[in-house]
């Protein structure tokens, strides 16, 4: 029997919540690192039990915390430390994102000021990746709203070696020989507010995922449009139409099937959900297609959902859910059709993971 592990992380600490297959009923623990904002909870399938918080407390500083037994109980890890005469110095974690299914001890993490850090001993020590964190471009890179931060990691399904992470705001970068060298990833990609709309550089970010089965997929949320790309393909297909704004934070992908993905638009203005309210939005087709998914969720509410709020398990049929700001969890077991509520009146909610156990 499997089961389903939710790591909220709130404004104020990790809550979780743990079910069974049907996803109908949840088990509330926590909060654990009580009173310290957690940005990101990464899940390490390969081994089944490992979690990579990202704790960003501003009395004390931030710190990586790691658990072997699906955060039951933890311990402090290293920070990420940039070299001697750094002009760079550590602030934040974004996200920890596990490492291929081939390199069973890496992981990696992107943090504030905009850098990325490997792990070759699961989590516990980092050492700084020169070819991101001394691209020729940096000077180019400027913060947005959230700060200059390295937010998104997504490694390919099949080549361990090919990587790309998504930076706020800079754009999405590349690399084919495992993070040596990078290059600008953003063909196709439009942005309205910088004054070269196609720039190489200079484009913000703001979710960025690979599809965990199939190689070459990735889907995105950049501020004002959402965009798909293929394998073999090296330019972006904006795939904003038939969304009811361009504007948005969460990106996620469906865990088996390689033309299904979600989004949660935002009106860009109070960074609310556009009437007629919170829905999240569903494509079977590469993006092609949209559809509204909000049975079960409050009508009329204008809900925030953040960049790491929305994700999905990995059953089968799978099993969705997202966390706003409003301090609700939401949770679909039949992939967005329907909805109910896991938890109300949590801190504000800054990230949402799945793990399928």
């Amino acid at each position: 029997m499997k089961s389903v592990t939710l790591f909220v992380g709130t404004s104020k600490g990790l809550y979780v919540f743990r079910s069974g297959a049907a996803r109908s009923r949840w088990r509330r623990e926590g909060p654990h690192f009580v009173g310290e904002p957690i940005y990101h909870a990464g899940f390490d399938p390969r081994d089944g039990s490992s979690v990579y918080v990202a704790t960003n407390q501003t009395w004390g500083g931030p710190r990586i915390e790691v658990s072997r037994d699906v955060g039951r109980t933890w311990t402090t890890a290293s920070n990420p430390k940039f070299p001697e005469g750094s002009d760079l110095a550590f602030a934040r974690t974004w996200h920890i994102e596990p490492g291929h299914a081939t390199q069973p001890d890496v992981v990696w993490a992107g943090v504030e000021p905009a850098a990325l850090f490997r792990s070759d001993d699961r989590g516990m020590t980092w050492q700084p990746v020169p070819g991101m964190n001394e691209h020729k471009s940096r000077s180019q890179w400027s913060p947005g709203n959230g700060g200059l931060g390295l937010h998104s990691i997504a490694i390919d399904a099949r080549d361990a070696k090919w990587m790309a992470i998504g930076i706020s705001a800079a754009g999405v970068f590349e690399s084919r020989d495992g993070g040596k060298r990078w290059d600008p990833a953003n063909k196709g990609i439009r942005s309205q507010y910088i004054p070269d709309p196609e720039a190489e550089i200079g484009h913000c970010i703001h979710h960025l995922v690979a599809h965990p089965v199939a190689s070459g997929v990735r889907f995105q949320k950049v501020h004002d449009n959402a965009y798909w790309r293929e394998d073999g393909v090296s330019k972006w297909t904006d795939v904003t139409a038939g969304l009811p704004s361009e504007f948005g934070f969460a990106a996620a992908i469906h865990p088996h099937d390689a033309a299904t993905a979600y989004t949660v638009p935002l009106d860009p203005r109070p960074r609310l959900a556009p009437e007629p309210g919170i829905a999240v939005y569903r494509t079977r087709d590469r993006g092609q297609n949209w559809k509204r998914m909000s049975r079960g969720l409050p009508r009329g509410a204008q809900l925030e959902v953040l960049r790491e709020g929305l994700t999905t398990d990995r059953l089968d049929p799978a099993g969705v859910y997202f966390g706003s700001k409003d301090g609700g969890v939401w949770a679909s077991a039949d992939e967005g059709t329907s909805w109910t509520q896991v938890a109300a009146y949590l801190p504000p909610v800054l990230s949402v993971t799945a793990a399928t156990t």
